[in-house]
């Protein structure tokens, strides 16, 4: 079996990360860790307080899945990582999805309410409804 973590490096990805290390335990399978450090159109891009270009979140990113891989290993899991560029993740973790040929994508769910969530929708939903495989959905 091989399952994707899709984790996203800036939100709630814990309790989804600790539920992929348990399955792949479980099931001998193989983990891959997967981030996206979005890319920006703009050339001075400030998110979440980080100025910079279009590839400012890339450094955050890399540290990030450093700290994740450490953990794993702690863990007893041996898991590869990826860190993908894109504008959008869906559709980056889409395509590694198909290309890795996994059976199992796992992500976290980050609560939005109103607006927000009517306008930007969830990177959840969106890999649930359009994923190749089963897709685990950690609250």
């Amino acid at each position: 079996m091989k399952i994707l973590l899709a984790l996203d490096p800036f939100g709630h990805s814990q309790k989804a990360f600790e539920e992929a290390l348990r399955l792949t335990k479980l099931q001998s399978a193989e983990l891959i860790i997967m981030a996206v450090a979005e890319t920006f159109h703009d050339k001075e891009h400030s998110y979440l307080g980080v100025p910079g270009g279009p590839e400012a979140l890339v450094p955050l990113v890399q540290q990030k899945m450093a700290e994740v891989e450490s953990s794993a290993l702690k863990e007893g899991v041996k898991a590869r990582i990826i860190i993908a560029k894109g504008e959008g993740p869906v559709q980056v973790i889409m395509t590694r999805a198909r290309e890795e040929k996994v059976d199992l994508i796992i992500v976290g769910h980050r609560e939005r309410h109103g607006l927000d969530q009517f306008i930007l929708g969830s990177v959840a939903t969106k890999i649930v409804n359009n994923a190749h495989c089963s897709v685990l959905v950690v609250r």
